[in-house]
């Protein structure tokens, strides 16, 4: 086999494992499977339909507090994967105390319409954020909590909606705030792809990602970044945290991994979170 051949297979295959790892950064939606029924776990949500700017017909999940009045309402915008019946989970504990849970599926998630792409998943945040202004505003502030990739289109979200929300808090969870730099950094732990790296700015766009992280300033943002996260490594924490400005905070979890700062650790940071929300109103 000649040389002009080889390093054409090498191409071939070293353009099919990019591919492969870049996807793996940005969407796996599951649109036919109910992962986790909230009814088993004694939570009955009310089903809400709501659409975006594109007409597109989006799904989401309400928690109403349990203790009321509401002190404010969370909006959570979740990872890459499955669907809301999956993350739910994550927060729907905080229900049982003073706070509202809205989670949402992006296009193409679970009974969400549409495609994911870095547009629209950022056009469902918008609306899902209208819906709370219109419909649940006599509920207090809210909070936009952000986990893994739904961190990015949160942030971004915060940005855009600041100005006409009652916003108390933003939450980065295990997140980055480029799709560039991360496909960049995922390319640089091969050898066979460390060559690419160049490629990550040009294959991804950084388009629809939040920009001057300042502004959100004077609302608090919170960073949670486990450091043994092997999926959206902590430096991305740092990163991001670097980048804002006061009031803000960094939860750096020593031995917390991708998204478990509310079900490892013997429970202590669902305590600490909602002591944190509440150090706000002061």
């Amino acid at each position: 086999m000649n040389i002009v051949i080889i390093r054409s297979y090498f191409l071939l295959f070293s353009l099919l494992l990019l591919i492969n790892g870049c996807s793996s950064l940005l969407y796996y939606p599951d649109n036919k499977n109910r992962f986790f029924d909230p009814k088993a776990v004694g939570y009955a949500p009310e089903n809400i339909f709501f659409t975006d700017v594109a007409e597109r017909k989006l799904h989401g999940w309400w928690f109403p507090a349990q203790k009321t009045p509401a002190k404010a309402t969370i909006v959570f915008f979740h990872g890459n994967a499955e669907n809301l019946t999956s993350h739910f989970l994550q927060l729907a504990w905080i229900s049982a105390d003073s706070y509202n849970l809205f989670i949402f599926d992006y296009p193409g998630f679970g009974r969400s319409e549409g495609k994911p792409t870095p547009r629209s998943c950022l056009e469902s945040g918008h609306a899902a954020v209208d819906w709370v202004n219109k419909h649940k505003a006599e509920d207090g502030p809210i909070i936009i909590y952000g986990q893994s990739m739904g961190g990015i289109i949160a942030l971004r979200t915060a940005i855009d909606k600041k100005a006409e929300t009652n916003l108390r808090l933003v939450v980065a969870d295990s997140t980055f705030d480029s799709f560039q730099r991360i496909a960049r950094v995922k390319l640089s732990h091969h050898w066979l792809t460390w060559p690419m790296q160049p490629l990550s700015y040009v294959l991804w766009s950084d388009r629809w990602v939040p920009e001057k992280l300042e502004s959100l300033s004077p609302v608090p943002v919170l960073v949670i970044h486990g450091q043994k996260d092997r999926t959206v490594e902590p430096i991305f924490g740092d990163m991001l945290y670097e980048k804002l400005v006061e009031p803000k905070a960094f939860w750096r979890i020593p031995e917390g991994r991708h998204t478990d700062v509310f079900w490892g650790h013997e429970y202590k940071y669902r305590s600490k979170f909602l002591a944190f929300i509440d150090s706000l109103e002061q």
